[in-house]
């Protein structure tokens, strides 16, 4: 009687084994370091490496740590590759891609970011603007009436790569505190919030491996805030 194998009766290949083989694989001459795996309760990451003095700390969110080898493998690629500095090979951050725009595998990484996440949230009033009377203005001119309000706050720290996002996780919008200032147009502030509140309204689409956050609707919705081109030109030389 012939008996086939399929891939869940396969044995599956150690993580410690994946990391390993690898490793050879880029590194070409070089001798595998000893493979240290700790599996972490992350929230923001699927794994981290360190390498220092022979040993080869994979530390590995527990969401990837039951995934199939494949995934795994991608993740192996991507994390080595980085360390050696060099692309990873297209095919392996593609098939990464797919197995984490699974819905089974979205949800999971929701649930776990709500339940884990911890988000500091400030309050909607800033030192020279609040977000709270800003947003129902916003409403008012642009949004439903009975659009839900999410928690808003601004950032510890002033950033100017991040002016702002929504986290869905935790239903809030942060803005960055940067723009909490006299020299900061209201008219700026308004568009980084109306920004943020298009989410709300266009959700992240998932076709395949592609994440698309700013939709064609979204954009188009964007650019009907009065005073769009102005509060871009500003935030540019900002």
């Amino acid at each position: 009687m012939q008996v086939q194998l399929t891939q869940s009766s396969l044995p599956q290949e150690s993580t410690e084994a994946i990391f390993e083989r690898v490793y050879r694989q880029i590194s070409r001459s070089l001798a595998p370091p000893r493979i240290h795996l700790l599996v972490k309760p992350y929230v923001n990451t699927m794994g981290k490496l360190h390498l220092k003095e022979g040993v080869l700390e994979v530390r590995l969110s527990d969401i990837l740590a039951g995934a199939p080898s494949t995934v795994r493998e991608a993740l192996a690629w991507i994390l080595l590759s980085k360390l050696f500095r060099r692309p990873p090979p297209s095919h392996w951050v593609l098939h990464y891609r797919q197995f984490m725009s699974r819905r089974d595998v979205r949800r999971t990484h929701q649930a776990v970011r709500v339940s884990r996440g911890r988000k500091y949230i400030s309050g909607p009033q800033g030192s020279c603007y609040n977000l709270d009377e800003i947003f129902d203005a916003l409403r008012d001119r642009y949004f439903p009436p009975l659009m839900p309000k999410p928690a808003l706050g601004w950032s510890r720290r002033p950033s100017r790569t991040l002016l702002g996002h929504f986290d869905h996780a935790h239903n809030a919008i942060i803005l960055s505190s940067l723009l909490d200032r006299p020299e900061v147009p209201h008219l700026v502030v308004e568009y980084v919030l109306f920004h943020e509140m298009l989410h709300l309204k266009h959700p992240v689409e998932h076709h395949g491996s592609r994440r698309r956050v700013h939709t064609p609707a979204f954009r188009a919705d964007e650019k009907q805030f009065e005073g769009f081109a102005e509060a871009k030109l500003f935030l540019k030389r900002l």
